[in-house]
């Protein structure tokens, strides 16, 4: 989810949780077979899932809730911060045996990140980038997108009624549902992974 302006521009400049879990599955299915380990496996796809979210989960209440970050694009999701731990860590796995939560880590965040650039670019209003290069640079979001984290949310859900009704709104959904209907049918393909992440015998 992005993090800036209000109404529907809010709406459009971000992308919702099943979007960045959709991307990145995608990508790191890819990801699996060429390096030849087949479908993702359960416990992989789990780590997957979970790091699609984590910008969202760090930055977010950052902002939102608790007022310590300037808006809900901050250090998790920065270019210069966030994606480059993030790589970091998955290469450190990678190179200790462990390629699959490495890889997946990698990539669910840095997914996350270039989607929201990706639906800002498309959707948003310019300038994006800088609010991706925080320390040096970030977007301070209005007074009343502060007013709590489920507040926040729900002004979110309630504003997409609204954006429905336009003609960008509905291809900007649209999108987003042909993503998440090619995305279920790759994980119907793959075995549904994830759903069962403590199952033994789990390759790396």
């Amino acid at each position: 989810m992005g993090g800036r302006g209000t109404g529907c521009d809010g709406v459009l400049e971000l992308m919702w949780p099943w979007g960045h879990l959709a991307v990145g599955y995608v990508i790191y299915s890819a990801f699996e077979r060429l390096r030849g380990a087949g479908a993702p496996s359960q416990r992989n796809a789990f780590v997957l899932a979970v790091a699609t979210q984590v910008p969202d989960l760090v930055d977010k209440p950052l902002a939102w809730q608790f007022g310590v970050m300037e808006s809900g694009v901050g250090i998790a999701h920065s270019l210069l911060v966030g994606v480059p731990i993030a790589v970091l860590l998955g290469a450190w796995l990678y190179r200790r045996g462990h390629p699959g939560p490495g890889g997946a880590i990698a990539v669910g965040h840095v997914t996350h990140v270039l989607g929201d650039l990706l639906f800002g670019w498309l959707f948003g209003k310019p300038p994006l980038l800088p609010a991706f290069l925080w320390p040096l640079r970030s977007t301070v979001e209005p007074a009343s997108a502060s007013a709590g984290f489920a507040d926040r949310v729900w002004d979110l859900l309630l504003n997409s009624q609204e954006l429905f009704a336009t003609p960008t709104g509905r291809q900007y959904f649209l999108l987003q549902g042909v993503l998440l209907l090619v995305t279920v049918g790759l994980w119907f393909n793959d075995g549904m992974p994830g759903l069962k992440p403590w199952r033994r015998a789990e390759k790396p």
